[in-house]
């Protein structure tokens, strides 16, 4: 998508009946591609997605963007950390003192 483009303040004129199927069906092939694991557009689709009822013709040419995209950048990848986070339990003690003054009538 453009970097600048903000889907709510779009005012081009609304899809015909075609054009509708034709832009639902995109958008479930990108939600299938991020289920793949193509989390770099996850968020861009999730914007567009709202629009699924009644999307209008830039939602439709941003969404032919992130198709671009995903043919400019076919192997994308995901590197993660094997190893255990070094993590500070101590932060998670519930003997803290200002816990039982803000939460005095909490019960587990």
């Amino acid at each position: 998508m453009i970097r600048a483009y903000s889907p709510e303040l779009d005012g081009t004129s609304e899809l015909n009946t075609d054009d509708i199927t034709f832009f639902q069906e995109l958008i479930g092939m990108l939600r299938w591609a991020t289920e793949l694991g193509r989390v770099d557009i996850l968020h861009k689709v999730a914007l567009l997605s709202q629009y699924h009822a009644s999307p209008r013709e830039r939602h439709l040419e941003q969404l032919l963007n992130i198709f671009g995209y995903l043919k400019e950048h076919p192997k994308v990848t995901i590197h993660m950390d094997p190893d255990l986070p070094n993590i500070d339990y101590e932060v998670f003690n519930m003997e803290h003192d200002g816990f039982m003054e803000h939460y005095c009538d909490a019960e587990e």
